[in-house]
């Protein structure tokens, strides 16, 4: 059998071919581990393209075991950044997932180019993250406004604020704390587990998340699967190509906090909510993920 490695490169030059035979792309890099020679047992294939109009679209499918996602962006969303603009954290929404042209391009490589510009944007993103000081000073400015976001969150009802931290404690907290170790937030099926060198830190995304291992996730995912029709056809791709083969590999909380991460403002809460983590009493859980969501962004910023 061919390793992991040998296998996702055999389907990365199938992908490669299709993607610069296609008239609607004219850019295209392999992202992920892959292309930062970091694949582990559960690697699957990271593709970003890119086009000359403003259509955005994303891709993904299955080619024998490996799975491939492909994001698609208009060409204009890698113009004009520069060290400055990257320095600034992305405006927090219910929508914001914290992924800028660095985070899509860190470790990338090239796969096709017609007019330069993802070269460029690259070549930057490469420059700037092997930049430690810089990056420690981008961690900084990611953790401090985190802070402000989450300092708006008391006058919000229960569940929303909540949803609310848990994205905050990700994009700002999480991605900070990788920025701390002079690296990109990467592997986010995995997010729990990579954070295993700082057990206070991990413990506190644990609870803010409602993830209690094993058992947790197999609570959720029983009732996971007594959801309605509708929604398990919409979910069901992301479940079963990402997210259970992680957990397959002891990537449990993983899972649940992958799926509780994008689930909110993707799928329609009245009908996820049952595998969200929201507890009976929602206040008393608001008030502590909130001061948990603190302790996690204090303590990221105090590494």
């Amino acid at each position: 059998m061919m390793d992991v490695q040998a296998q996702l490169t055999a389907v990365m030059q199938k992908k490669r071919v299709e993607f610069e035979g296609r008239g609607d792309l004219v850019a295209c890099a392999l992202t992920g581990s892959l292309a930062r020679g970091r694949v582990w047992a559960g690697s699957d294939l990271d593709f970003w393209g890119f086009r000359a109009n403003s259509d955005e679209d994303f891709e993904d499918g299955m080619v024998g075991d490996v799975y491939w996602e492909i994001d698609i962006q208009p060409l204009d969303w890698l113009r004009g950044w520069d060290a400055a603009r990257f320095l600034q954290p992305p405006k927090f929404s219910s929508e914001e997932f914290g992924v800028t042209p660095m985070e899509a391009l860190w470790g990338a490589r090239v796969l096709f180019d017609r007019q330069g510009t993802l070269t460029q944007v690259t070549a930057l993103v490469q420059q700037l993250t092997d930049d430690k000081a810089w990056l420690w000073q981008r961690g900084e400015n990611y953790v401090l406004y985190g802070m402000q976001c989450l300092g708006t969150l008391n006058s919000k009802p229960a569940e929303q604020a909540i949803l609310d931290a848990r994205r905050i404690a990700i994009v700002y907290g999480v991605s900070a704390y990788w920025m701390r170790r002079f690296e990109l937030l990467s592997s986010v099926i995995r997010i729990p587990e990579r954070l295993s060198s700082h057990p206070e830190i991990q413990n506190l995304l644990r609870g803010i998340f409602a993830l209690n291992g094993q058992q947790g996730w197999d609570d959720f995912y029983a009732t996971y699967l007594t959801l309605p029709a509708s929604l398990r056809e919409e979910a069901d791709p992301d479940m079963n190509r990402e997210i259970l083969p992680a957990v397959r590999l002891g990537m449990a909380e993983g899972g649940m906090c992958h799926f509780r991460f994008i689930a909110d403002g993707w799928l329609p809460l009245d009908v996820v909510r049952p595998i969200m983590g929201f507890e009976t009493d929602i206040e008393a859980q608001k008030e502590r993920v909130l001061d948990a969501t603190d302790d996690l962004l204090r303590c990221v910023a105090a590494m």
